[in-house]
């Protein structure tokens, strides 16, 4: 079954120009460009930073029925999860006034209540603690990261800490915005060696 999914719908929908080409490389250029980040910022309150696909949302569904989604934003990814069946708990610090599915006021710590889920970050604030404090406290079996690896979201001591306590087991190319390079990644914990 298709997921209802307007966000898709409108990328499909832009100029050639506003996707990245693979055979160019990632660029911090958009930095230097305000009108672009003021145009994917609307885009991205309203939807998310990232635009899910039917196969990402499936490939989440393969690992787990349920998520706990950190810094959900709008909604967007939880609304489709929730179209396909999997059970999701959103929380952001600031849930905008327009949401597409119910985003509770949370952060890291809303996981205490959530020992079962698959954290998913999509697109965590660039220079932030907030991916790694979720992640220290997310207590399940899988982690789900949407955005780019090492650059762009989140900071260095989250990926370090990643790559640390988990293993990368499934890999989503997903749309991606002109001089972005993100992906959604699965990762699953690795096994815990008492001492």
């Amino acid at each position: 079954m298709a997921l209802l999914n307007p966000y898709r719908d409108f990328f499909d929908a832009l100029p050639a120009s506003f996707r990245r080409c693979p055979s160019v490389p990632p660029s911090a250029a958009e930095w230097l460009v305000p009108d672009w980040l003021a145009f994917k910022a609307a885009i991205a309150r309203h939807f998310a930073w990232a635009v899910p696909t039917d196969e990402a949302i499936a490939v989440i569904g393969r690992h787990t029925k349920a998520v706990v989604e950190i810094g959900a934003g709008s909604g967007y990814w939880a609304w489709l999860m929730r179209q396909a069946g999997i059970e999701v708990a959103a929380y952001d610090t600031a849930p905008p006034p327009h949401t597409w599915s119910e985003v509770r006021r949370g952060d890291a710590r809303a996981l205490r209540d959530h020992t079962d889920g698959a954290l998913l970050l999509c697109w965590p604030p660039w220079a932030s603690a907030m991916a790694l404090d979720a992640l220290t406290a997310h207590a399940g079996e899988h982690v789900v990261y949407v955005g780019e690896w090492m650059g762009g979201s989140a900071e260095p001591h989250f990926f370090a800490t990643l790559v640390s306590r988990f293993e990368c087991i499934d890999t989503v190319a997903i749309p991606q915005w002109a001089m972005r390079d993100d992906r959604l990644m699965v990762f699953r914990r690795r096994a815990r060696i008492d001492g």
